[in-house]
Order: C-alpha cells, then structure tokens, then sequence
C-alpha cells in the first residue's frame, strides 16, 4: 500500500516556487569552510584576505560572499562605524556574468536593510553603489 505524500515533498510538488532572495555570507560560516567544495558546487572562489597583507588581497580586508538564490552573485566589503552607527559600502564587485535585474535588485535590497537591522546601524552609505540596490545612488 503506497503511503501518502509527505507534506514538505506535497507541498513543493504542487506550490510555484517562492522568489529568490539573497544573502550576505560571514566568511566563517560553514558554507565557506570546504573551499574545493565551494567552487566544484557554485563555481565560486573565495579567500578570506583578512589576515593577507594589504598588497596581496584581490579584494579587500572583510568582503563578504553574495548569494542569490542558488548562486553567488557577488561580493562585497562593508565597513561599519559602531560609534556613529554608520554602515558604509566600500566596494562591490559583481561575479563574472552577472546581470542583474528588479527582482535580484529588491531582493539585494531587502538583504541589506536586514544586515543594517542586524547591525543596528542608523544609516547605511552606498558609497555610490547605490545602483546595486536600485535606488539609483
């Protein structure tokens, strides 16, 4: 007698699925530990520089992998000021092939407000990377 469907399995063979949304991703988090791993299943690289000298990082001191549904889009380096409780963008650099749209654009977004309520940062500079998120700056 076959059994009835799980409700998870159910529920994802019969609902649309949902938009894709992205995150930013802690260079120690455990999705980063298994570089080989990383780049055979996203085709990503990524080195933490922090503890590179200044003159051999690619990109920069604390940069942060970006994720978008189920690829890394980008990265980027925030830097942020905890006693002015500023949050500033200093650099993003966008992965080979990457064009982004409105909804990769909301949905970086949306991403960014939460870091900044995370970090319980009052403003947020672009840095004239403002186009990134779609507000045109």
């Amino acid at each position: 007698m076959p059994r009835p469907p799980l409700p998870t399995l159910d529920k994802i063979t019969t609902q649309a699925p949902s938009p894709p949304q992205a995150a930013f991703i802690a260079p120690l988090d455990n999705l980063m530990w298994d570089r080989k791993s990383l780049t055979w299943v996203f085709d990503f690289e990524y080195v933490w520089e922090v503890y590179k000298p200044k003159e051999k990082r690619e990109y920069g001191y604390y940069v942060l992998p970006v994720i978008y549904g189920d690829r890394f889009v980008a990265r980027f380096q925030p830097v942020f000021d905890k006693e002015n409780k500023a949050l500033a963008i200093q650099n993003w650099w966008w992965e080979e092939g990457v064009k982004p749209d409105a909804a990769m654009k909301s949905a970086l977004h949306t991403c960014l407000m939460d870091f900044r309520a995370y970090l319980q940062a009052e403003s947020v500079d672009f840095g004239g990377f403002g186009n990134v998120f779609g507000d045109g700056s």
